[in-house]
């Protein structure tokens, strides 16, 4: 039988999946599509799941897990993706107006 914590732990790997399969959904359909009777934009629907996710990772840390964002992990991200983009562009993967994109933000 689960504890608390145990049954926070596995909500979380749930709603992290439901963010992952919504991002691929954007990915392929674009952020503006909305699907066959639903009323939300994929934009809106994206936003909702990491809500989702969030909501959770409130919950964990109402009984202790003590998690605040951390600037240089997020930093250091950011840092490896553009990295890595960068990489992706150079073998034809991505086009290069991804990284133009991103770098005019």
């Amino acid at each position: 039988m689960m504890n608390l914590q145990q049954h926070l732990l596995g909500k979380l790997a749930e709603e992290g999946t439901k963010v992952g399969q919504i991002a691929l959904k954007t990915q392929q359909f674009g952020f503006d599509e909305c699907c066959p009777n639903q009323p939300y934009s994929n934009t809106e629907r994206t936003h909702q799941e990491i809500d989702d996710m969030m909501a959770i990772v409130e919950m964990l840390n109402d009984i202790g897990f003590g998690y605040s964002p951390s600037r240089a992990w997020i930093e250091a991200k950011k840092e490896k993706v553009v990295k890595y983009l960068q990489y992706s562009v150079g073998l034809g993967q991505v086009e290069h107006k991804a990284l133009d994109e991103y770098e005019n933000d």
